[in-house]
């Protein structure tokens, strides 16, 4: 037998067979690790990416000669429980006399508490718990836990059963509540998988801070990236800090009001520490007021353009605040990033009344001049002035590399593998997460065994959300079709649009005969999104049928797995391109630089658009058996520039008119009129 004979069998499998397509992206991922390299995988609901993850990851960590810890990372915790019983599955066909997975699985530290400071105002939380820590007052957080961490590796539980294990935990016969975090931050170490958000990698506080606490080396980390078209806007939106003259005022008054403390519990109130604060006090007075003076300059400027924003160079702003630095009558003036540490040190209490922020605003004017202190002087942070109506003058950070938080990390740990149903196309995000091209990096597209006769895609002709081509037309065109879905099509429907204000325009002021119409609103909580869910189950079960609205990229597009084939088609209305703004003007600026000029505007603008516009259609088709409808009503998508953004194996049927969507819609629920049972 020589090499290329030569086909190597997983060793940790969830089911008896492979899916199509299935083994080729475990064989890509095992390359990928064991060459400490990476794998994109845009890999298509149903193809079972999860599993063909895990078994990748763990058959490299098993033969390596190093210690090996699989991080799995998602933003969703249905995707965690997805991740939990995939390993339970695994840990059922192995042998009994061999050791089982052990997995954990983490999120929020308020998200997994126990004590009755849960209850509290996120901006308070986090303090109470920390002073409980120290002061040795938090009682599950003092109990010993190597019993539970023991019962939580020799059986994966999901982040919600961990807790209510450790709230009813008994030992000698005792009621023991224990901190869950607690168990699970010391059980990780142990670990072969940890499943946990991405914060706990791509922030670097929260990383630090994770994996320290874990006794974890960044280099024993074997990375996966669930969902990874996220990660981007992830990284970039955790990088956003927004300037005001009033965080510098209520940092230098929280500021004032620890050195005040401080000095109360101290016979040397003259100490090296709380001079260099009460110098730090005085460095934030001539920073707010030269910062209120260089604002009123800005905010004519905008005035005499009758514009809401501009961009402004950041050499003015850095350049504002090491003047008023520079003012320091003592030989050494402090620096932005002595100021930072300094405020990163305040504890104050916080009113939760007052301040809905997670943070106080020291840390929150910390992290901005940190922010400052690294990258003001570099292209991939742009800096937006804007005074809008009733609001206060501010200046908002916007990082437009978020390869320069990610590729560090990708360059660090032991292997990657990058997975999303909509990881289209995988070399941009290649590029934009930067991830190391010296190394083994392989990417592809994975065909669906299954999408083109279980979830066939319809575009209609003559109809857009291009602002220039709405109207009343228009409204009843796409209004027209959707009538069209709703007749046809047995069971719920969800429409999405780009926008509240369209969505709103074209469902909520329509009469749906025989539909009941719930409308998403900006913000729903995670209990609304489960209370949905079993609305619609419920509404199944009684034979009423839903009309569901969401918008792009909000929960209902994106955020939810509606399980068991709840939804029998989808309408995707027009395309959510991002508005013109300075911010965007910036991106495209700095991707032309980057990338070259006609990969800007494409990457920058269209494709993010298309991928929301994906990610909706994906929603109805969660495993092999589910069927669903797919209609896109924005006719640009038949257009050539916008056509080669979609994945090439999707294959669009035309609808020129709404005779044509019927006839499609009719014969699709005549083959397959009933949803898929089960949840395999």
């Amino acid at each position: 037998m020589t090499d290329a004979d030569f086909v190597r069998v997983p060793n940790f499998l969830a089911h008896d067979e492979l899916r199509p397509g299935q083994d080729e992206m475990i064989e890509a991922a095992h390359e990928a690790f064991a060459g400490s390299g990476s794998h994109l995988a845009a890999a298509p609901t149903g193809i079972g990416k999860t599993a063909a993850a895990l078994s990748a990851a763990l058959d490299v960590a098993a033969m390596s000669p190093n210690r090996r810890i699989i991080f799995f990372l998602t933003g969703r915790q249905s995707q965690h429980r997805i991740v939990v019983e995939t390993v339970r599955e695994i840990n059922s066909r192995r042998p009994s006399e061999q050791r089982k997975i052990g997995l954990v699985d983490l999120v929020g530290q308020q998200s997994m508490c126990i004590d009755e400071i849960r209850f509290e105002f996120s901006s308070l939380f986090s303090r109470l718990c920390a002073e409980k820590r120290s002061n040795r007052k938090c009682i599950p957080y003092l109990q010993e836990s190597d019993g539970l961490q023991l019962k939580v590796l020799e059986d994966p539980l999901h982040v919600s059963e961990l807790v209510e294990v450790a709230r009813k935990y008994t030992q000698d016969g005792r009621a023991k509540p224990t901190c869950p975090w607690k168990v699970a931050r010391e059980a990780a170490s142990s670990a072969d998988i940890v499943v946990c958000d991405y914060n706990h990698l791509f922030h670097d506080r929260v990383r630090e801070a994770s994996l320290k606490a874990m006794g974890i080396d960044l280099g024993e980390v074997i990375l996966v990236v669930d969902e990874a078209h996220n990660l981007p806007n992830r990284i970039t939106q955790g990088m956003k800090r927004v300037l005001t003259s009033d965080l510098i005022l209520t940092a230098r008054l929280e500021l004032e009001e620890y050195v005040e403390t401080l000095e109360e519990a101290s016979d040397d109130a003259a100490n090296l520490g709380t001079h260099r604060m009460r110098r730090t006090l005085a460095a934030l007075e001539r920073i707010r007021t030269d910062i209120l003076a260089w604002m009123r300059v800005q905010s004519q400027a905008l005035v005499k353009e009758d514009s809401d924003e501009s961009r402004v160079p950041n050499s003015d702003l850095l350049e504002v605040l090491n003047s008023a630095l520079q003012a320091d009558l003592e030989a050494t003036p402090l620096r932005l990033d002595e100021i930072a540490a300094i405020l990163s040190e305040v504890r104050i209490e916080i009113d939760p009344d007052l301040d809905e922020d997670k943070d106080s605003a020291s840390e929150r004017l910390s992290e901005l001049l940190n922010l400052l202190q690294r990258l003001g002087e570099s292209s991939a942070l742009a800096l937006v002035f804007s005074h809008g109506v009733g609001d206060s003058p501010k200046v908002t950070t916007h990082l437009l590399d978020p390869g320069i938080v990610s590729g560090p990390i990708f360059d660090a740990v032991a292997g990657s593998l990058l997975m999303s149903g909509t990881l289209t196309p995988p070399e941009m995000y290649g590029e934009l997460l930067a991830l190391p091209k010296e190394r083994h990096l392989t990417m592809r597209e994975y065909p669906s065994p299954f999408l083109s006769d279980k979830r066939p895609v319809a575009a209609a002709a003559g109809v857009t959300s291009q602002y220039n081509r709405r109207g009343a037309q228009n409204t009843k065109k796409i209004r027209d079709h959707i009538h069209i879905i709703l007749q046809e099509t047995p069971g719920h429907v969800a429409v999405f649009a780009p926008s509240y204000a369209l969505l709103n325009e074209i469902v909520g002021e329509e009469v749906w005969h025989g539909r009941r119409v719930l409308m998403e609103e900006p913000g729903w909580s995670k209990n609304r999104i489960d209370a949905l869910l079993r609305d619609l189950e419920m509404a199944r079960s009684a034979g009423e049928r839903i009309l569901l609205a969401g918008v792009y990229a909000a929960k209902l597009a994106e955020g939810i797995d509606y399980q068991r084939n709840l939804l029998d088609a989808v309408v995707c209305i027009g395309l959510p391109l991002a508005p013109p703004s300075e911010e965007l003007n910036a991106r495209k600026e700095y991707y032309e630089d980057r990338f070259g000029r006609e990969r800007s505007y494409r990457w920058a603008v269209q494709q993010p658009a298309v991928n929301s516009v994906m990610q909706a259609m994906g929603r109805p088709i969660r495993k092999m058996g589910d069927r669903a409808f797919i209609l896109l009503l924005e006719d640009r998508l038949l257009q050539p520039r916008f056509r080669r953004l979609l994945p090439e194996n999707l294959n669009l049927l035309t609808c020129p008119d709404v005779d044509t969507t019927r006839r499609h819609v009719k014969r699709f629920f005549k083959r397959h009129p009933n949803p898929a049972v089960g949840t395999e």
